[in-house]
């Protein structure tokens, strides 16, 4: 049956396809290691191709019922590949065919049905009360079980009746001695890999993560071949050994080269992989990456050098973080300037390399943070002992004022930088996580959307994973490089009044500077050689910039970082009213351009099967912008990109409502869940409990907000309240 998806087979055709690249691949695997290419997998399968894999099994069923069908058996093979259960129903029952039946490999049809990821056939081949299917039977070229199939498409649900419901085995071993968790992390479905993981080498411990292969390859080996970055961090994360060696005498390190995925091979030196040891073709890992054409990029990630620093990682932080006081100190903005830039350089090949990874922003270190709070304490400094004594018996209320926001937006700052800003706490014990998975797969729900890959945690809604703090952050809205923090549940409130009480303080300090700058015309003769002097400024600001330096250069950087407070402020404003955080208003935003995707395996007739509502996919993965170069840095920081995002929804509703235009997305034609109507939301946002005045300074202690005018615990929210029957979101 020349149309029929083919298992995981190892045909010419594939050995050819899977084999190593280039002339490269032949220096590292000379000809003398002809069982290694024989041993390579049949076409890995990644999270991206999955859809085009699921579209290959559908167009094979249908060019499948097209052909002419001669028997009873290969109706039933048709009927098990396309998921026809009244058909297979009909076979069984009349006793056209059995369960049990196979053909001339011994590839039965629970094979078939396994993997095409047809669960309610699954389900009746190994239940119905005529013939029931073996589930350990092997067939095709590999001897592999149903299982086996399941686990190399990545099919978690098929898998998980099978160890669930069934006394399928997950040791047992095909003709390349592949077990279940090996084909897992071939399939490199990520969730595929955990279940396994998690069930048979953890909790009923009757798999060893590092069980070898027919060429003593363990699961890490083929997780680094395939440069899977995902697939490595969760085998070490559960005591993989990345000194183990193959029948060839390489380890992962050697195998991660053939991809070149620089992660890969970063993360596995970290966890202690020997590069200095040598294959049986006598060559380490550098000899290696010189094969493979990726020297450069082996010499860029090499940490193997002891850490020889003579000052910790905490002490460079504090001196990135107070290198701006220093700074800004310098009279003149063009020294000053010139003093930062060469500050910013030293800290970059000293300081950095120490404390973030490699390739990491500069806006990931705390300089930022320290550019504005230097920024703050020179403000701060020049106001108290130059202008405030000036100023405070002709503005002796704006001066207060001022005072009043000092204190609020320091205290925030503080606050917004050094609180947790609501991690999700992770399990101590694995069987907690399993059963978090296991009421996802029976909610049809087990996928990255919802289980997050990198914690381990059931993720709650509105959470996200940040890649900064390496947590799970509740209610996550953004990391903000400012305050050196992410922004979640519990530090935004601090953070949004952070935001507002600074831009007051803004206004305030230049008007007040400015008035302090008059003090200086009102003693001056000169009039006409100051205006001489700096044509483009106005008298005040010119008699600032000739009389006072230090003060006027303050002035001129406190305006430059309002553009970017001022930015936050619209953006966040607007969010608030909204009931949005800022990354779930970059999705709205994205969807209303293009459809969302997210990867899953959840059965077509899951629904059928066990009367829940799965998620699985149905269109190809939406093309997810990252920009790096210079200028998208630049409006990233300032916050520029998420303002003019938020004009051109707003332009784009406001156009729609003038014109009865429905040729266009808007933000309105979509049912925002979080979005209760803008004075819900804006009650919800600052008040916690009920709505009283002795609530509004209370912040939440674990993860607790309102939603809907009700506290709700972020940590563990799966659900969104009701909304009230009436009320209609703006």
């Amino acid at each position: 049956m020349e149309s029929e998806l083919k298992p995981p087979d190892l045909g010419e055709a594939q050995k050819d396809s899977i084999s190593p690249r280039g002339s490269a691949a032949e220096t590292l695997f000379d000809s003398e290691q002809p069982e290694l290419h024989e041993a390579l997998p049949s076409s890995v399968t990644t999270a991206g191709e999955t859809a085009a894999l699921d579209e290959t099994r559908a167009s094979n069923v249908a060019v499948l019922s097209e052909k002419k069908l001669d028997s009873d058996w290969d109706v039933f093979v048709a009927a098990c590949q396309s998921g026809d259960l009244a058909k297979v129903k009909e076979l069984i029952s009349s006793a056209a065919v059995a369960a049990t039946d196979s053909c001339e490999e011994g590839i039965t049809g629970l094979h078939w049905a396994a993997i095409n990821n047809r669960l309610s056939v699954v389900k009746y081949l190994v239940e119905n009360e005529h013939s029931r299917a073996e589930v350990n039977v092997v067939g095709g070229q590999l001897a592999a079980s149903p299982l086996h199939w399941a686990c190399r498409g990545g099919l978690v649900y098929v898998v998980d009746y099978f160890l669930s419901e069934t006394n399928a085995d997950p040791t047992i071993k095909d003709s390349q001695s592949y077990n279940a968790l090996h084909l897992a992390v071939l399939s490199s479905n990520i969730t595929m890999i955990a279940y396994i993981i998690l069930r048979c080498v953890v909790g009923h411990k009757s798999i060893y993560i590092d069980e070898p292969d027919l060429i003593n390859c363990t699961p890490l080996h083929w997780a680094a071949y395939q440069g899977d970055i995902l697939s490595v961090n969760i085998l070490l994360r559960y005591g993989s050994d990345v000194s183990k060696i193959d029948k060839n005498l390489m380890t992962p390190l050697h195998w991660a080269f053939i991809r070149g995925n620089k992660h890969v091979l970063a993360i596995l030196e970290e966890a202690g992989s020997d590069i200095f040891l040598k294959n049986d073709a006598g060559k380490d890992s550098f000899a290696v990456a010189k094969d493979m054409k990726c020297v450069e990029l082996w010499e860029k990630n090499r940490n193997w050098e002891k850490n020889t620093h003579l000052v910790s990682a905490r002490t460079w932080k504090a001196v990135t973080f107070f290198a701006p006081y220093v700074g800004y100190a310098i009279p003149k903005l063009v020294g000053s300037a010139v003093i930062v830039i060469f500050s910013v350089f030293l800290l970059q090949k000293f300081a950095f390399p120490v404390f973030i990874p490699k390739d990491t922003s500069t806006f990931q270190s705390p300089l930022m943070s320290g550019v504005f709070s230097g920024t703050a304490f020179w403000c701060i400094v020049t106001f108290f002992f130059a202008i405030l004594p000036k100023v405070i018996s002709k503005r002796f209320f704006t001066s207060m004022v001022l005072i009043g926001c000092i204190y609020i937006f320091s205290y925030c700052f503080y606050k917004s930088m050094m609180i947790n800003p609501g991690y999700v706490p992770v399990p101590a014990d694995t069987s907690i996580i399993f059963k978090d998975i296991k009421e996802l797969i029976a909610l049809g729900k087990f996928d990255t959307e919802h289980f997050c890959i990198h914690t381990f945690n059931r993720r709650p809604l509105r959470s996200k994973y940040s890649r900064i703090s390496k947590q799970l952050v509740a209610r996550f809205d953004h990391y903000c490089p400012w305050i050196y923090n992410d922004v979640g549940v519990r530090n935004h409130k601090v953070f949004i009044t952070f935001v507002y009480s600074l831009t007051v303080a803004t206004f305030l300090y230049t008007a007040l500077a400015k008035k302090y700058f008059d003090v200086y015309a009102e003693s001056m003769d000169n009039e006409s050689d100051v205006k001489d002097l700096c044509r483009f400024l106005s008298d005040d600001m010119c008699l600032g910039y000739t009389n006072s330096h230090f003060i006027f250069n303050i002035v001129i950087w406190s305006c430059f970082q309002c553009i970017w407070i001022l930015f936050l402020v619209v953006t966040q404003t607007l969010q608030i009213f909204k009931g949005l955080t800022t990354v779930e208003f970059t999705k709205l935003n994205r969807a209303i351009t293009s459809p969302s995707f997210t990867h899953s395996t959840v059965p077509r007739d899951f629904q059928e099967t066990t009367g829940a509502t799965g998620s699985a996919s149905t269109g190809p993965p939406s093309p997810s912008p990252h920009a790096h170069d210079g200028f998208s840095v630049f409006k990233k920081l300032l916050g520029l990109d998420q303002f003019i995002m938020t004009v051109k929804v707003a332009l784009l509703s406001l156009f729609v409502k003038t014109t009865k235009s429905h040729q266009y997305t808007t933000i309105e034609s979509f049912d925002i869940p979080s979005d209760f109507g803008w004075k819900q939301n804006w009650l919800d946002f600052w008040f916690l409990g009920d709505t009283e005045w002795r609530n509004l300074f209370r912040l939440p202690i674990n993860g607790e907000n309102n939603l809907n005018g009700k506290a709700v615990d972020y940590y563990k929210l799966y659900h969104y309240p009701a909304k009230h029957t009436g009320v209609e979101a703006v």
